[in-house]
């Protein structure tokens, strides 16, 4: 998400609305919405039916895999802060894009948790709805 922040200007230039949903508390909702900056609307979703319904898996072993290891040693080591364990860590995530007629343009469930797909990828699924 914090790359999804990071171009909010290109996203709002290009009338889209982000939204961001979590399975979260509201305390740990709160504090990652003022660790992350994130301008964007935030839902709680506890008993993950945004998930279910888009398909989104739970798992230990793509949550843990070796290329999720790898990112967080590297930013461990580049004293690059992470924001830690706050909630069900084996729940994986999604990147979707819905057209304003409710149509699926880009459906992207995680791998793992640092499967997301590029700015690029993003902005493609929104010029091109």
């Amino acid at each position: 998400m914090a790359q999804v922040v990071a171009h909010h200007e290109q996203f709002k230039a290009a009338n889209v609305q982000i939204a961001t949903i979590s399975f979260g508390t509201a305390y740990w909702s709160k504090v990652w919405l003022q660790e992350t900056q994130s301008p964007f609307p935030f839902l709680i979703d506890q008993e993950l039916a945004a998930y279910h319904a888009y398909g989104l898996k739970h798992s230990a072993l793509r949550a843990w895999s070796p290329r999720s290891l790898l990112y967080y040693a590297k930013a461990r080591l580049q004293g690059r802060q992470t924001l830690g364990n706050r909630g069900d860590t084996h729940q994986l995530g999604g990147d979707f894009v819905v057209g304003g007629n409710g149509r699926l343009l880009l459906a992207h469930p995680s791998r793992d948790p640092v499967d997301r797909p590029s700015i690029d990828q993003l902005l493609h699924a929104v010029h091109f709805s």
